[in-house]
């Protein structure tokens, strides 16, 4: 059964002092027994950030030093003033500039890692490293749990995890390679509501069987619509009648879970605020 969903694109100016831009804020209010996820639409990295109802944040990845103006930005717009833990999903998102940076501003309590990680983190001395291995829950609170579903080390692998609130399940996948494909057909997956899909090339896809086995209503991607996808992805994604959301189309997108059903919003970036030309991921 799917669940409703709603968009929403409308949202408060307000003057921010970060960079002196104006700022379009949103405030997700995640009420008792809500959690929530944000997507941010940054050039280059897959950033996203958890929004949990006790006010605390995780944030997921941090993206290379050049977006560091559009992460500040992103979480400015989301009135993030603390981040409880960080979360690196890959080897391709250990940026150790902005991991330092960012521990420091925000006080960092945490950084969670897989167990191939646990070296490729600087500085370890200096920091308070979680290591996750497969099928290990790491607690986000008393009503949330990161569960390992897959934690590869080999080439585009890295982890792959879920979060279950009652009846709602979000799979963040990382690996995109045979290995981490077979091993995944083999976990339970198909209560899975919301899907995270890596994209590490144009020529890689999530394969027709597996897109299958996990049977998602709602699908992200961290790209752009003008570089858009394989065809045989999107074949895939259309004939399961999911619905897709782009970051590089749709701009900052937040998914707000309670305990009947789940939200997808939407908040449109054209604001002209970023205009880099940097090459898209």
């Amino acid at each position: 059964m799917r669940v409703s969903f709603t968009v929403l694109i409308s949202f408060f100016l307000v003057i921010s002092n970060t960079h002196g831009m104006r700022v379009p804020q949103v405030d997700l209010n995640v009420a008792h027994e809500e959690y929530a996820i944000s997507f941010l639409p940054v050039l280059k990295g897959e950033i996203a950030v958890l929004h949990l109802a006790g006010g605390d944040n995780y944030l997921i990845n941090t993206g290379p030093e050049a977006m560091r103006n559009q992460l500040y930005y992103y979480l400015n717009q989301l009135q993030i003033n603390d981040i409880k833990g960080m979360i690196i999903t890959e080897k391709n998102e250990v940026h150790s500039e902005m991991i330092a940076e960012l521990w420091k501003k925000y006080s960092i309590e945490q950084i969670i890692v897989g167990q191939s990680l646990e070296n490729a983190i600087p500085d370890n001395d200096a920091y308070n490293i979680y290591t996750l291995r497969d099928n290990q829950s790491y607690s986000l609170s008393k009503e949330l749990a990161l569960n390992v579903i897959h934690e590869g080390s080999g080439d585009g692998e890295g982890l792959d995890f879920s979060i279950t609130f009652f009846h709602h399940r979000f799979l963040w996948l990382s690996s995109q390679s045979a290995h981490s494909e077979e091993v995944l057909m083999t976990k339970p997956l198909k209560n899975v509501n919301i899907v995270k899909i890596p994209l590490h090339s144009k020529a890689e896809n999530i394969s027709h069987r597996l897109l299958k086995h996990i049977d998602p209503q709602t699908a992200l991607l961290y790209r752009s619509k003008e570089r858009l996808l394989n065809g045989e992805m999107l074949e895939a994604i259309n004939e399961a009648w999911i619905d897709l959301y782009l970051t590089g189309q749709h701009g900052l997108i937040s998914i707000k879970l309670n305990k009947r059903n789940y939200e997808v919003l939407t908040f449109d970036q054209e604001d002209g605020v970023f205009n880099e030309k940097e090459t898209a991921r």
